[in-house]
């Protein structure tokens, strides 16, 4: 343990914003993690997770067979003679335990920051800590109870990533488990509610977007490719340049409830969209108010249809001058990043995982931005919402008549 008189920055490590096969992103960004310097043991572990490598082949957890891992393991990484973990090379074999560690740990720290109060593991009564089981021969990756486990990402043309350097992976199975711990485990004695599994593919692919945006180098990369135009990604062919940053992606898109079917994951797409659609708006309504960029307020739905003449027109607006206002728009989108994933924490308390519906966790969502005073960004998100066949006039009827108090954004 490091003994210091001062207080402690907390502890580095080296992430990947995105896979490092990612075009732009081969280079891991150093990052500090909550955890006072010199606490972090070797393994890495702490009081909740712990890496342990297999060096001998290891079959994927499956029920019965669960943690703890007994067989031979790689020995424990140590921290560094002053208590960081950045000393670790990302060639080194033992990388991928040190970047999964801390990617959970940074995703936590966001959403703890977010949430203004300790997260802990949904499987408490079993076991103490989580395992984090970095590289095995496998084709997938999974988080179970008590653990995550990664093999590798395989390529049509053979070749394979480890999925543990993945951090939207990582961070996608983070937010399953922080959903779990704030609205509990689905009921086991009866069905649960129509959307609570599609819910939980909304939540866990805004904590994995919303982690990539506490980058600054996603940050950078994102607002520098399009000179801080992000109003076209709704339809990702307008901005083909974007399509490698894999969460963008998945959010930025023009899926309608009658667009998709009950798979849980596709399913999902249309509440993910009206999300992304409420961050990119607000950005935008933040950057106009400030002068940033010469346009009247706009709407997500009216940047759907944009024409060339107008989409020029929004191009050109960003553009100008780009360079002098670069660190502006990038503190523009934290800002409305923040102000919507606050809301999104804060809606959990409301939501009840037994009969959880797309619509309650709406306005959930809604009301939680009503309650901190952003009514205009519920209104965007209501508009954004009712455009993707989430909330109709029926829902936003039933839903206020029992509520005590008027929800006025409606």
């Amino acid at each position: 343990m490091v003994e210091t008189s001062e207080p402690s920055g907390g502890t580095r490590f080296l992430l990947y914003p995105q896979a490092p096969h990612t075009p732009g992103y081969d280079k891991p960004e150093l990052v500090w993690i909550s955890d006072p310097q010199g606490s972090i043991l070797a393994g890495p572990a702490n009081d909740r997770m712990y890496v342990v490598a297999p060096n001998a082949p290891k079959a994927p957890y499956q029920y019965p067979y669960l943690p703890p891992y007994s067989g031979p393991a790689a020995p424990r990484v140590d921290p560094s003679p002053d208590g960081h973990f950045d000393h670790v090379d990302p060639s080194d074999p033992a990388f991928p335990g040190v970047h999964v560690f801390g990617c959970v740990a940074r995703v936590l720290d966001i959403w703890e920051s977010y949430l203004g109060h300790r997260l802990s593991w949904h499987f408490t009564d079993t076991y103490e800590r989580l395992e984090i089981i970095p590289l095995i021969d496998w084709d997938n990756a999974q988080s179970g109870y008590g653990m995550l486990e990664f093999g590798f990402e395989r390529n049509p043309d053979g070749s394979r990533h480890p999925y543990a350097l993945n951090f939207d992976v990582i961070a996608h199975e983070i937010g399953h488990s922080i959903l779990f711990f704030e609205i509990g485990l689905p009921p086991t004695d009866i069905p649960p509610g129509p959307d609570l599994h599609a819910y939980h593919e909304v939540v866990a692919d805004f904590c994995s977007l919303t982690g990539m945006l506490h980058f600054d180098t996603a940050m950078d990369r994102l607002l520098r490719r399009g000179s801080g135009n992000l109003l076209a990604m709704n339809e990702l062919n307008r901005v083909a340049e974007l399509a490698d940053e894999r969460q963008i992606r998945i959010a930025g898109n023009a899926r309608k409830m009658s667009d998709v079917g009950q798979e849980v994951h596709d399913r999902s797409r249309p509440f993910t969209g009206g999300i992304f659609d409420t961050i990119v708006q607000t950005y935008h309504d933040i950057a106009v108010s400030e002068g940033l960029v010469d346009l009247p307020p706009g709407s997500i739905p009216d940047a759907r249809g944009m024409g060339a003449d107008l989409e020029e027109r929004y191009a050109r607006a960003f553009r100008a001058d780009y360079e002098h206002k670069h660190f502006q728009l990038k503190a523009a989108l934290a800002e409305a990043r923040d102000h919507v994933a606050r809301a999104m924490a804060r809606s959990w308390a409301r939501l009840d995982n037994e009969s959880l519906t797309y619509a309650n966790a709406a306005y959930a969502l809604c009301e939680a931005l009503q309650e901190a005073g952003e009514g205009g960004i519920a209104d965007t998100l209501l508009e954004s919402l009712a455009w993707r066949e989430i909330l109709t006039s029926y829902d936003i009827h039933a839903l206020g008549r029992d509520r005590s108090r008027a929800a006025i954004w409606f």
